[in-house]
């Protein structure tokens, strides 16, 4: 197994999670929901490509079509609704944890598509291989969501009134960033 690789693709995967987690901490208002993100995003960044693993090369040209186009969608959608909540008078809307569970699949749809190519791009060809893998994924994006959110919520106290419009428009950038990658 090669666990630099595997590193690689755990940062590289975690960076939409940890964009989207400074998005939260810039909402957040309590210190409970900083570890509450850091792990749903760790978790889905886990749990995807083993989905994507064991659907394997079957349905691996039907994930890479949408992957991208249902990422964006959901990011656009929140992105909005962010935009337009940030009009209101309280600027610290908190994600539900409804949100964040939406939130966390459309951050680690993309780790989905990886987990088909894991057998060959870290040779995870076994399922202790994988295991160790999405370990080291979940646990890189756990890291970078932990501190995306400590940043945000930083940057929320230092300007509340633009935290709400700054972190829909984030996130409407990062659903843009998915669609054209």
């Amino acid at each position: 197994m090669d666990y630099v690789s595997a590193s690689a693709i755990g940062t590289a995967l975690a960076m939409d999670a940890m964009a989207v987690s400074i998005t939260c901490g810039m909402n957040g208002k309590n210190k409970s929901s900083e570890f509450l993100t850091a792990f749903l995003f760790g978790f889905f960044q886990m749990l995807m490509p083993v989905l994507g693993w064991s659907i394997g090369k079957v349905g691996s040209d039907i994930i890479t079509a949408f992957d991208n186009i249902t990422a964006f969608a959901i990011l656009l959608f929140l992105g909005i609704k962010m935009l337009i909540d940030s009009k209101k008078q309280d600027y610290s809307v908190e994600f539900s944890f409804r949100n964040l569970i939406i939130l966390a699949v459309a951050t680690s749809i993309d780790a989905l598509a990886s987990g088909i190519t894991l057998p060959v791009s870290v040779r995870a060809n076994t399922p202790l291989y994988m295991l160790e893998t999405v370990l080291i994924i979940g646990t890189i994006t756990f890291i970078l969501s932990l501190l995306g959110y400590i940043i945000g919520n930083r940057f929320r106290k230092a300007r509340p009134v633009y935290a709400g419009m700054t972190g829909g428009i984030m996130l409407i950038l990062i659903g843009i960033k998915t669609l054209f990658c």
